[in-house]
């Protein structure tokens, strides 16, 4: 019988990375037995799920005490298959209030936890460090700096690389549909982007679509918006949204495509998350926005140790993009962020120069394949830091 891996993601972006290593781990160790939590990419990767993302698809302190039965009986669902089926090791993508859950009872049997995509600790001060210490084996690093964040705390840590990188580098279907429109070199694309939980895009489109119709209220004909949805948000809800909004609005919405529609944009207005590391890497001008639970947002101020919340200026090191968060996200204030971001030809080449910077320190490395290794060193007698290769 092949070894046994579980992984667990609650979130589009995580699942993707959940599907690429399972990939790497089926090419690496073709008898393997994979199984989870996760969405339609990994299903496609030839994991078993027994739970989808669509049902966790929630963020912050207030939204998941709103859906906190959903959530639980989700989470025995895992732990109980954890308990069952004994896998030979666990791993966890992103989505920590949950996952380190899934840790403590995999921990608890005994079983190895690999954690990927590990939690942002450097943003939130460090307070959950000793929790991973006691509930998970190694951490997966994906940004060069955590190498050394969780290294000089005491968490065995193996840096391998980015794996969005694979996700820009990776054909996949163009969902944007034929549009003479879109083609024509005379009208500027903005690209709208609400993030991929209900939660996010229910509090974050209307702002969105509100500031759309300024900005085609300036630019009348010269505009179109492109809408991409993640497989975790319906279609007849955002359709909805659109139809109440009275905006009238020259947009197009498309299921997926999300890395199509930055590249087709000439601008973008993005919830924080990993779309904005999409646009940074791709080269794509955004203005980043979020607005969550006032409960939400007072917690978080007091936890946050960093001045800024979006992965670019995080990796820049210094404000590359415009940050619009809670009171501050208004319809006026995002679309004159946007308007004066498109005009501005310097700001634009300093961005994707930044850009470029950051692209530079994530590649050079296979993350899903190193990462598939690391997971199967104890069992295969890998050594970590040899030679990527089956």
């Amino acid at each position: 019988m092949g070894l046994r891996i579980m992984i667990f993601t609650g979130e589009a972006s995580g699942e993707m990375y959940g599907g690429l290593l399972g990939e790497a781990l089926r090419e690496l160790k073709p008898d393997i037995r994979l199984s989870g939590i996760g969405g339609d990419f990994m299903a496609g990767a030839g994991i078993e799920l027994f739970a989808h993302i669509r049902d966790l698809s929630v963020m912050g302190f207030w939204e998941v005490i709103r859906d906190y039965r959903q959530l639980r009986n989700i989470l025995e669902k895992g732990r109980e298959r954890v308990r069952k089926e004994r896998p030979d090791a666990v791993v966890l993508v992103d989505f920590y209030r949950f996952n380190i859950e899934i840790a403590r009872e995999a921990r608890g049997l005994g079983i190895p936890v690999f954690y990927y995509v590990p939690p942002k600790l450097w943003v939130w001060g460090g307070r959950r460090i000793r929790t991973l210490r006691e509930c998970v084996d190694r951490v997966l690093a994906v940004f060069p700096f955590e190498e050394e964040f969780f290294g000089s705390r005491g968490m065995p840590v193996t840096y391998v690389g980015n794996p969005l990188l694979e996700l820009l580098e990776r054909e996949e279907p163009n969902p944007i549909p034929p549009d003479p429109d879109l083609a024509d070199p005379g009208r500027m694309v903005i690209g709208l982007l609400p993030g991929s939980r209900l939660s996010e895009v229910r509090q974050i489109l209307p702002v969105f679509l509100s500031s759309a119709k300024l900005i085609r209220g300036q630019l009348g004909d010269k505009v179109r918006f492109l809408l991409p949805l993640a497989n975790t948000v319906p279609m007849p809800l955002v359709q909805e949204m659109v139809s109440s909004s009275s905006a009238d609005l020259p947009l197009t919405i498309v299921q997926g495509g999300s890395r199509h529609v930055l590249r087709r944009s000439d601008a973008a207005m993005i919830a924080s998350g990993t779309a904005t590391l999409e646009a940074f890497l791709i080269g794509t001008p955004q203005v980043v926005a979020y607005k969550t639970s006032w409960l939400t947002s007072f917690l978080a101020r007091r936890l946050v140790r960093i001045p800024w919340v979006s992965l670019p200026n995080i990796l820049a090191g210094r404000e590359v993009v415009e940050e619009l968060l809670q009171e501050n996200l208004t319809p006026e204030r995002l679309a004159a962020a946007l308007l004066d971001l498109v005009r501005n030809d310097e700001r634009k080449k300093d961005y994707r120069k930044a850009g470029e910077a950051a692209r530079e320190s994530l590649k050079g490395r296979e993350a899903s394949r190193l990462a598939a290794r690391a997971v199967l060193a104890p069992f295969a007698g890998m050594e970590e830091g040899g030679p990527v290769g089956t």
